[in-house]
C-alpha cells in the first residue's frame, strides 16, 4: 500500500474550519436548550480559534501541550449482551480544544483508511449503518443457501480498553509515513484509545484491516462475512474450516494483547435435504440438541429468504405498545420521549417480515397518533428556542 502524508492538510485553514464546524454542529445547544456560551465564541471569533486550534496541534506535535483528562460517565446500556443490559464506560473529551482537535486530525485521514477497508466493515463509517449491514446478511441469505451453511459468531472482549496506543501507530505506518502525524496519534492517545471519541472507532478499523483480509484467504472457506466494530458474523459451508478460522483469530489477536469473549458460536444455519431426512430419524431429545439456528445481528436473526426480530427487541416492542395504549385509553398524557422510542422501534418492523406482529399488537393510526405528539413538541420547542444563527 502506497503511504501518503496528511500533516499539512491537517493544519490547513480549510480542515480546520471544517473541523470547528462538525463539532459546533452537534454542541450549539445544551441539554437543556440553552445556548453553549463557548460555541457562541468560537463561531463569532472563528478565524481567531483557527490560528489557536493550529498553534495546539503545532504544540501537540513539538510536546509542549498535552491532551486533557476526559470526563468519564457510566451509563446503564438495556439493550446490550442480547438484552441483560450491562454498564458502559464513556469517556467525554473536552469541548475546547480536545473534540476540535480530534476532528482535524483524523478528517484528511478519513479517506486513506476507507481507501484499503474492507466492503462489510460497519460501524461508525459514513454510509455503512445498520441497514447497510441488514440488507447485505438477508441478500446473503436469500441467494446463497449453501454458502451460509454455518455461521461463526463472536467478538472481542473489552475491545478499546485492551487496544494499546503502540499497536494503533504500527497500524498507521502502514498508511501514514510523515512522523509528524504519527507524533499527533500518538499525543491525542495519551489517554488511552477513548469509548466516545472521535478517532478511537476510525483507528480500530485501521488496526483490525490486517485480520479482515486473513479472514477472506482461501484456505477458511468463508463465503461471507461482516464486522460490526469488533462483532464478527462469519458464514461458510464447513464447520471445521470455521474452526481453524476461530483459532487463528484468537491468535492473530493475543499478538496485539486482545482476546475473544468465551460465548463465540460455531452453528448450522440450515439443513440439507438429506441431513433433514437423517434429523428427523433421531430421538426427540437429540433433535432438540441438533436443530438448525438463525444467525443474530444488528437488531434480527436472519434465514433464509426471510428475517425476524429478535427476541429482547419484540418484547420491547410489544411492553412499548402495550403501555402506549395503556395510558392513550385512560386519557393520560403521552409524553415525547415515549411517542418518540415508540416510533423508533416500530421503524425496525419495516427492515423484517412483520405482518404477524401487526396483526397481534398494532391497533391502526397508532403512528399518526405518535408523529402527532412528537410534531406538537418539536413545534414547542422552534417556538420556544429559535434556530441558532452564527454571526
Amino acid at each position: 500500500m502506497k503511504r501518503v502524508r496528511v500533516y499539512k492538510e491537517i493544519i490547513s485553514d480549510e480542515n480546520l474550519r471544517l473541523a470547528i464546524q462538525e463539532v459546533n454542529a452537534g454542541h450549539r445547544r445544551n441539554g437543556n436548550h440553552s445556548l453553549n456560551k463557548k460555541v457562541i465564541e468560537i463561531e463569532n471569533n472563528m478565524d481567531e480559534y483557527v490560528e489557536k486550534l493550529r498553534a495546539f496541534i503545532q504544540g501537540l506535535v513539538d510536546g509542549d501541550e498535552h491532551m486533557h483528562p476526559p470526563l468519564k460517565r457510566r451509563r446503564w446500556d438495556r439493550n446490550a449482551d442480547s438484552g441483560k443490559g450491562k454498564w458502559r464506560d464513556i469517556n467525554e473529551p473536552l469541548l475546547w480544544p480536545d473534540q476540535y482537535v480530534h476532528h482535524a486530525v483524523v478528517q484528511p485521514m478519513i479517506p486513506h483508511i476507507m481507501r484499503s477497508m474492507d466492503r462489510y466493515c460497519i460501524a461508525s463509517v459514513p454510509g455503512r449503518g445498520n441497514s447497510y449491514g441488514v440488507k447485505a446478511l438477508k441478500k446473503w441469505m436469500k441467494n446463497d443457501v449453501e454458502g451460509t451453511k454455518y455461521c461463526c459468531e463472536c467478538d472481542i472482549y473489552h475491545c478499546f480498553e485492551e487496544l494499546d496506543p503502540p499497536y494503533v501507530i504500527e497500524a498507521l505506518k502502514r498508511v501514514f509515513k510523515d512522523t509528524e502525524t504519527l507524533w499527533l496519534c500518538d499525543a491525542i492517545m495519551e489517554y488511552g484509545v477513548l469509548i466516545g471519541a472521535f478517532f478511537s472507532a476510525w483507528f480500530l478499523h485501521l488496526t483490525l484491516q490486517p485480520l479482515d483480509l486473513m479472514i477472506h484467504q482461501k484456505q477458511y472457506g468463508v463465503s461471507h462475512y461482516l464486522r460490526q466494530m469488533d462483532n464478527f458474523t462469519i458464514f461458510g459451508s464447513n464447520k471445521r474450516k470455521l474452526r481453524k478460522l476461530l483459532e487463528d483469530i484468537k491468535k492473530w489477536l493475543a499478538e496485539i494483547g486482545m482476546k475473544i469473549k468465551g460465548n463465540w458460536q460455531i452453528f448450522r444455519v440450515g439443513f440439507t435435504p438429506k441431513v433433514e431426512r437423517a434429523h428427523r430419524a433421531l430421538p426427540k431429545k437429540k433433535q432438540r440438541h441438533r436443530r438448525p439456528r438463525l444467525p443474530s445481528a444488528l437488531g434480527y436473526r436472519f434465514g433464509h429468504g426471510y428475517t425476524i426480530l429478535r427476541k429482547h427487541n419484540l418484547f420491547r416492542l410489544k411492553q412499548s405498545l402495550h403501555l402506549y395504549y395503556y395510558r392513550r385509553d385512560r386519557n393520560r398524557v403521552i409524553s415525547f420521549k415515549r411517542a418518540s422510542g415508540l416510533i423508533s422501534r416500530l421503524g425496525q418492523l419495516r427492515k423484517c417480515n412483520h405482518q404477524q406482529v401487526l396483526d397481534r399488537h398494532y391497533q391502526p393510526k397508532t403512528m399518526f397518533a405518535l408523529k402527532k405528539v412528537v410534531r406538537k413538541e418539536c413545534r414547542r420547542l422552534q417556538a420556544l428556542y429559535p434556530p441558532y444563527q452564527a454571526a
